[in-house]
């Protein structure tokens, strides 16, 4: 039929339809193939994700099992004390040692020298020794021993007198520096 100028209502030539075979149409194969990927993915990141939430499912039971054999009466006393050794630790640590700075006078001690009396006052920071000695020189002996201890700020000699046995009495005031002679530690010679 000749073309008439009108309006054509059904088409002349009719196309045909090719089915592609794979490969030659390679965008859907490429589709194809992310499909796959994304589906093996999802399965394999579920499978990952179900193992994930069993062991925090294991450690929530062993955690709630260690939370039932608690002793939390006991974890109560623990806190306590530690927060009462917090109190106690640096009361002990300032804590005046006589036993350990007497150790220390009783080191120096010497051994022609005997202790009568030892008086010891902590307001004015001083030791009161009284004693004998067997002669001068012992006694000076001792004074310089008494100096040796870096916590001795000063020594006074009082009194020295002859006894009848051919000894001397003396009285000595040892002044010392607390910080220094009463803190803890090891005894020093």
């Amino acid at each position: 039929m000749p073309d008439v100028g009108g309006l054509q209502l059904l088409p002349e030539t009719r196309k045909k339809i090719d089915i592609s075979a794979p490969g030659q149409n390679k965008s859907m194969v490429l589709a194809l193939v992310v499909l796959a990927v994304i589906g093996v993915s999802y399965f394999l990141l579920s499978g990952y994700k179900k193992s994930l939430l069993s062991a925090v499912d294991s450690a929530n039971q062993q955690l709630a099992e260690i939370e039932k054999s608690r002793d939390k009466t006991m974890e109560l006393r623990i806190i306590n004390l530690q927060k009462q050794l917090s109190v106690v630790n640096p009361i002990i640590n300032s804590h005046i040692f006589w036993s350990e700075a007497l150790g220390k006078v009783q080191n120096l001690i010497q051994p022609q020298v005997q202790v009568q009396t030892l008086n010891a006052d902590m307001i004015s920071n001083n030791l009161l020794l009284k004693g004998l000695a067997s002669n001068y020189t012992i006694l000076a002996k001792q004074i310089a021993a008494l100096y040796t201890l870096d916590s001795v700020t000063d020594i006074v000699l009082n009194k020295v007198q002859t006894q009848p046995t051919g000894n001397l009495e003396f009285t000595l005031q040892i002044k010392f520096d607390t910080k220094k002679f009463l803190i803890k530690g090891p005894v020093s010679k």
